[in-house]
């Protein structure tokens, strides 16, 4: 059962090579893979995939602009390794 205040979202990090990119709750995560779009949700299926050059769509928050990443997402929660020129703004490793 989601923690109050939490349902229908899960834990986003998204990390570059200089620091975290991005780290929150969120209720959506829309991505375009080599095979296609697609969108992670609460909840979703484990998934491994390669995300290639384009722009991290993250509901009610900015887009980050990645040349590659790895997403990984399993019991709720979602990790993202992106190559992105964007400036870390949370902290570094």
């Amino acid at each position: 059962k989601a923690a109050k205040g939490m349902k229908g979202t899960f834990h986003l990090t998204v990390m570059g090579l200089e620091g975290i990119l991005f780290e929150g709750q969120v209720e959506s995560l829309y991505l375009s893979g080599f095979d296609g779009e697609f969108e992670l949700l609460p909840f979703h299926y484990p998934l491994i995939a390669a995300i290639p050059e384009g722009d991290v769509h993250i509901a009610y928050h900015d887009s980050i602009p990645v040349k590659s990443a790895i997403v990984l997402f399993k019991d709720n929660q979602c990790k993202m390794l992106a190559e992105t020129d964007q400036v870390p703004v949370l902290k570094p490793w």
